[in-house]
């Protein structure tokens, strides 16, 4: 008899995982209504003007506004953004019907690459010909392999809520790519996701989760949820973490590590965090569930690194957080691009002039990273150049630990 259940079991097992999909493991607020919302909107097309910056009250709840699954961008929207406080350009922002910093998709006609990120990717304070994700498609056009690109970036928002994003719109577009553009700070969650973390023999028999998962009275005794924001509690477990493993003194960032991590700690609610190996519980399932689901829609997963100005800055190396990244990138089999390297090389030929804050690219940035996300989205190298500057062109490691799955190409075999 128990030999029976035994193979029972593993039969089981076996046809599991043979004809039914795996589990999910996130779930979206019941109450997000997304359609319903996107409806509306395109009911009711908007055009309004703002001066200085979309942070301006009178944007609230217009163009940037809160759902329960995260923040979003209001759909059918013409925003005119006069002398913006980042760069003092006039800048104007249009989105699709589905909230998107994108023209109207039509049938697509050559490879789609979707972007998924926060403020870096939708870039509100440049014109839209000079994002990064407009940049890509403009450069492709000029090679064998022209690419179509969408920009589904949000300003200030997570992992969790680019998750939702995905989930709700993004495969909505059938891209044959999509790209997670991370930035240092991407462990801020949403009320309204939950990562569902199997655990014990969960992470292991895909049956047991299934049938567990079937079972909603079990499920929240034997499944971890992270379903708030950080907490002040976990904020100063993060805290600790960082001064015991990055112990630092005031001091000059730029030339002295101790001085860098003193910087890092002072900084944890924004890309300090990413130096605290707890966020990392947080953001190593969103970036495996996005995986998940974009092999399950049969896209390619890729993921771009951008860094903070600090760690460009600095005379020394300080890569925690893309060491990190690649570690779960070679796990998870997901080709990477560190800009690390490349913005480092650049920096000093181009004196600052790639970022206008401590993460945002400036026009001369965005046509570096640019070119170096297409080389990579075509041929699996790095590469970055200034069409203006006559610089030679930039080539790099596409991620810290030289791997082959992080030199192919998406598109290739």
């Amino acid at each position: 008899m128990a030999l029976g259940v035994v193979v029972a079991l593993a039969l089981g097992e076996v046809a599991t995982r043979m004809f039914l999909p795996a589990p999910e493991r996130a779930r979206l607020s019941s109450g997000s209504g997304f359609a319903e919302r996107l409806a509306a909107e395109n009911a009711a097309p908007i055009r309004f003007e703002l001066q200085g910056s979309v942070d301006d009250e009178r944007a609230g709840g217009v163009l940037y506004f809160h759902t329960p699954t995260g923040m979003r961008m209001r759909a059918n929207t013409h925003a005119v953004i006069e002398n913006h406080r980042l760069g003092g350009l006039t800048v104007d922002i249009e989105t699709n019907s589905l909230g998107q910093r994108n023209r109207e998709l039509g049938q697509k006609e050559r490879p789609r690459v979707l972007f998924i990120g926060d403020s870096i990717t939708v870039q509100d304070y440049l014109p839209e010909e000079q994002t990064i994700v407009r940049l890509v498609e403009q450069l492709s056009e000029k090679t064998d392999e022209p690419l179509e690109t969408v920009n589904a970036g949000v300003g200030a928002i997570g992992l969790a809520n680019e998750l939702a994003i995905l989930m709700e719109t993004g495969f909505a577009t059938e891209p044959d790519v999509v790209v997670l553009n991370w930035y240092l700070n991407d462990a801020e969650s949403s009320s309204g996701v939950e990562i569902l973390e199997p655990s014990g023999v969960l992470a292991h028999s895909r049956l047991a989760e299934l049938l567990l998962a079937s079972v909603a009275g079990l499920e929240p005794n034997r499944i971890r949820r992270d379903v708030s924001t950080i907490s002040p509690e976990m904020n100063r477990a993060w805290r600790a973490q960082l001064e015991a493993d990055f112990p630092g003194r005031p001091g000059d960032y730029v030339t002295e590590p101790e001085a860098f991590n003193l910087r890092i700690q002072d900084l944890l609610f924004d890309w300090g965090s990413a130096f605290a190996a707890g966020a990392w519980e947080r953001m190593s399932p969103i970036i495996e569930e996005m995986k998940r689901q974009v092999d399950a829609h049969g896209a390619k997963f890729v993921i771009v690194a951008f860094p903070v100005r600090e760690q460009i800055d600095a005379e020394f190396l300080h890569d925690y957080p893309q060491q990190r990244l690649a570690e779960l990138a070679e796990r998870l089999d997901i080709p990477m691009l560190d800009l690390l390297p490349i913005l480092r090389r650049d920096a000093r030929a181009n004196d600052g002039r790639y970022y206008w804050d401590w993460c945002h690219p400036s026009p001369l940035g965005s046509e570096i990273i640019a070119n170096a996300i297409l080389a990579f989205l075509q041929h699996g190298r790095a590469e970055g150049r200034t069409g203006s500057s006559g610089r030679e062109i930039i080539e790099n490691s596409p991620t810290l630990a030289t791997r082959e799955s992080a030199r192919r190409s998406p598109f290739g075999p």
